[in-house]
């Protein structure tokens, strides 16, 4: 049996950073001056990203019927270009809901592993079939996605896989920044639940530092935008964050989530983790220029049948990284100019 650890669901990624950076405030800012950074889309208006991730498992599964053939070690990386488009802009009590239509003008993984199982599926599949494909689904204020359309008739539920959209709620990170604005050498703290995990109360505690001002890259397709704008309008806030998982609860306590329970399982266990994201963005648009995470999880858990009580042990760690960077940004006005 190949070992099932979901990477993607489970991992600290840009978008459990992107959500949480906001919670808890301990300002030890001097004299510079705040700044509010709010990413604001208007229909019509183009950006281009380029992601670069690779993903090292090493783990095993203790089954009830032992596969001596079953992977130990396994990595994927993938290589995408995005383009979004912005269709539409509703204005919402928390905020502003973006739909986008998203483009992979490339999508390319290659996964190895050092045993092969038939019973599993290749995780770098999916992104051959969306090379060239579009979809559109929603963003909200909050950075949750949904209503995704277009890719029913090549993915199961016309959702893509999930390395390649997790980063997207970092576009609207700004938004839950903390109120009042940021200043250079400021920190605040966040939590932010484990999504999927199988193990309750796990949560990734956060600490996110302005570090500093730099001029924000400037890329071969950005001459449109970045090379236009008024002396010193080229500038991004780099932004630092610091992650380690904890759980909440006694170690003695059930760490089973409802809908295992809900299925008829318990887990038990351990997981850990650490990990880091630097990102610039822009103090003149908003907008997410660069992101660079590393992170390395190390998990121990079991999940058991209460009605049988046959159980599987998961050993695994998982050692990420991933690059995200702006490689056009085409607003609305300049598009219509051409």
């Amino acid at each position: 049996m190949a070992f099932p650890f979901n990477s993607s669901r489970v991992k600290c990624g840009l978008i459990l950073a992107a959500a949480a950076l906001g919670a808890f405030v301990s300002a030890r800012a001097a004299d510079s001056p705040r700044v509010t950074l709010t990413a604001k889309f208007a229909p019509g208006d183009s950006l281009e990203y380029r992601i670069e991730s690779q993903i090292a498992t090493a783990g095993k599964a203790d089954t009830p019927i032992a596969n001596s053939e079953g992977p130990t070690q396994s990595s994927l990386v993938i290589n995408l270009r995005e383009r979004l488009d912005v269709l539409r802009v509703e204005r919402q009590a928390a905020g502003e809901a973006v739909a986008f239509r998203l483009t992979w003008d490339q999508a390319q993984a290659r996964s190895s592993s050092d045993a092969i199982d038939p019973t599993v599926a290749d995780p770098a599949a999916p992104y051959a079939k969306i090379q060239g494909r579009s979809v559109e689904f929603t963003l909200a204020p909050n950075g949750g996605i949904s209503n995704f359309k277009g890719l029913e008739d090549i993915l199961p539920g016309g959702v893509p896989p999930a390395d390649a959209v997790s980063w997207i709620p970092m576009l609207v990170a700004t938004s839950q920044f903390p109120s009042g604005g940021i200043a250079i050498n400021q920190t605040w703290k966040a939590e932010r639940p484990m999504e999927g995990a199988p193990l309750a109360g796990l949560a990734w505690q956060m600490q996110s530092t302005y570090q500093r001002n730099e001029s924000c890259p400037i890329y071969p397709n950005d001459d449109e935008t970045h090379l236009k704008l008024p002396a010193g309008k080229g500038e991004c806030a780099v932004i630092l964050s610091e992650m380690t998982i904890s759980r909440h609860g006694s170690a003695h306590s059930d760490a089973t989530p409802p809908d295992f329970m809900a299925n008829g399982l318990r887990t038990s266990g351990s997981w850990t983790g650490d990990g880091s994201i630097l990102g610039s963005i822009s103090l003149q648009t908003g907008l997410l220029y660069t992101a660079t995470e590393t992170s390395s999880q190390d998990a121990d858990y079991e999940i058991k049948s209460a009605t049988t009580g046959s159980a599987i042990h998961y050993v695994a760690k998982v050692q990420n990284q991933t690059g995200i960077a702006l490689i056009s940004f085409v607003p609305a006005a300049a598009a219509q100019a051409r």
